[in-house]
């Protein structure tokens, strides 16, 4: 069974320009977790929040057999 789940990052503003649609990633969730694990970039906000200066980017990462739990604190790598 294949799951899928959507990952959401905050993304400081100098790297708005940087990330688009479509572009790979790897999700890194923390221990015991861990793994790297290949995603894609579906959503770049863009609006950005003006009192953090952030924006958001969510990204679809395959889950098969549910390997790996909804609301694990992840780091992103883009490529």
């Amino acid at each position: 069974n294949v799951g899928v789940l959507h990952v959401e990052a905050l993304l400081p503003l100098d790297a708005h320009r940087q990330v688009r649609k479509g572009q790979s990633a790897f999700v890194i969730p923390e221990n015991p977790i861990g793994g790297r694990h290949p995603a894609t970039v579906e959503v770049v906000d863009p609006v950005i929040d003006a009192a953090s200066g952030t924006f958001g980017v969510r990204l679809e990462l395959p889950n098969p057999g549910h390997a790996i739990p909804a609301g694990v604190k992840c780091r992103v790598v883009f490529q």
